[in-house]
């Protein structure tokens, strides 16, 4: 069961991590212009695009709130996965560009003044603030189950990657290393698109429903603990959003009243959202048989939550 501390916690959260990223942005956009550092400047977008991607995420927590209702019945929850899946490709296809644009620049610009070591100071910000907002984003992340809010996390921990080359490419130039400071926007941007092709990975797998074989076989095993169940049978589970909704169907003796039936089901249910986080929704099927013969009888009782 989620703690209401903890709810209370994701709804500052997103708040939280925006007027971080404003404040970076802020800071590094401004020290990137005092000290001509070509990584800072790059740096201060990715806090930009962190702003972005906050305010979608604030967004879709919003509405993934939102009870089911008729037109969509099974809940607003994939919106995360959506929102998640958007901020991604956008801050990919963002990377890409400024790639292309960097080596461009290296190939025609000759070796330029190195950046001023000022830029050594916004980006050392930049490293505390983010890991302050990663810390925050996970724990929230972690105990709702939130896809976006992690996502949002991820982000953060990866500006602290891009911060810590700024350091590295702003020192190196002026040790002498004079394209440093280009390479390390490259590698920065390199960064960027190998957390968003993370992000849009896990999205694609909420949005298709992808098999969740660890809790699946945690709700087997639980079930197995009824000496009455003959057997369990299929174990269906996926997330609509940061909650687990599971169908599953078990084997019991043909002989068994309806009403036994239905208390079985009812037990089994009340077992898996009491031992398994985030569970929303538990669908139990019951399967009579009289015997190993029986076993691919048709469902022929079905117990709603």
């Amino acid at each position: 069961m989620i703690s209401q501390r903890c709810v209370n916690c994701s709804m500052r959260v997103g708040w939280i991590v925006l007027g971080i990223n404003i404040a970076l942005f802020v800071l590094k956009f401004s020290f990137a212009f005092l000290s001509y550092s070509r990584s800072l400047l790059t740096d201060s977008f990715q806090s930009l695009a962190n702003i972005l991607v906050t305010i979608v995420v604030l967004a879709s927590l919003r509405m993934a709130a939102r009870r089911p209702d008729e037109r969509f019945p099974y809940g607003y929850g994939k919106v995360e996965f959506l929102a998640s899946g958007i901020v991604n490709v956008l801050l990919m296809f963002g990377a890409i560009v400024f790639v292309f644009l960097s080596l461009l620049e290296m190939a025609m610009v000759g070796p330029e003044k190195p950046p001023k070591l000022i830029a050594v100071v916004a980006a050392a910000i930049s490293i505390v603030g983010n890991l302050v907002a990663y810390g925050y984003g996970r724990c929230a992340g972690e105990k709702l189950g939130s896809s976006a809010i992690l996502a949002n996390a991820e982000v953060s921990r990866a500006d602290v990657g891009t911060s810590i080359a700024v350091v590295v490419a702003v020192v190196g130039a002026n040790l002498g290393f004079s394209r440093l400071d280009h390479i390390a926007a490259i590698v920065i941007c390199l960064l960027i698109i190998k957390v968003t092709w993370d992000g849009m990975a896990k999205a694609v797998k909420g949005l298709m429903d992808a098999s969740l074989h660890l809790e699946e076989e945690h709700i087997k095993n639980l079930i197995e603990q009824f000496e009455s169940v003959s057997s369990v049978g299929d174990v269906k589970a996926r997330f609509v959003g940061r909650n687990l909704w599971a169908d599953v169907s078990v084997f019991v003796p043909a002989d068994w009243a309806l009403a036994r039936g239905l208390e079985t089901a009812r037990k089994i249910k009340g077992l898996v959202c009491s031992k398994m986080k985030n569970v929303l929704e538990v669908t139990v099927q019951l399967v009579p048989v009289n015997g190993s013969d029986d076993l691919d009888r048709p469902k022929a009782i079905e117990g709603q939550k």
